[in-house]
């Protein structure tokens, strides 16, 4: 069988799973229409159920919506409509990052880079403060032994 017959044969399935029920629902409607009918043409109220008609409507409209939404176009559309979507959600922040960069506003990937320089700048100041004092320290101690004898030569 031929792509192209397939095609038709899957659509004509489809088709059918969709417009069955609503065949169904005029066909029992029409009945109940020859029914009640013949009830006034002989003098008697129709026996007519209003919500019996209602709830007959709402099943077929379940059962052509559920055949549609499992048609082969129908799963292709929404494949390709969540496709799109999530190409636009990239497509829009690739957006609003150029725009917030080419306006100098900073965003979360930026301050994030900017609080790990930050954090690496104050490990470099630790350090050297660290190294600054241990030379103190280092001076300090070489300079103690003069004090004293400075101190010793004054008392």
């Amino acid at each position: 069988m031929s792509q192209n017959n397939l095609d038709a044969t899957q659509f004509f399935e489809s088709s059918n799973a969709m417009i069955q029920p609503w065949v169904e629902y005029w066909v029992k409607l029409h009945e109940q229409n020859v029914e009640w009918s013949q009830a006034l043409m002989s003098g008697m109220p129709p026996n007519a159920d209003p919500a019996a008609i209602r709830n007959h409507w709402s099943s077929a409209m379940t059962q052509s919506i559920e055949a549609f939404m499992r048609t082969p176009a129908f799963l292709e559309s929404m494949r390709r409509n969540a496709e799109a979507l999530t190409a636009a959600k990239v497509t829009s922040e690739l957006a609003k990052r150029e725009v917030a960069r080419e306006m100098g506003v900073p965003h979360s990937h930026d301050i994030s880079g900017l609080y790990e320089r930050l954090e690496s700048a104050h490990e470099g100041v630790l350090e050297r403060l660290s190294a600054i004092e241990a030379r103190l320290t280092t001076i300090e101690e070489k300079l103690n032994p003069l004090r004293q004898i400075k101190e010793g030569s004054h008392d």
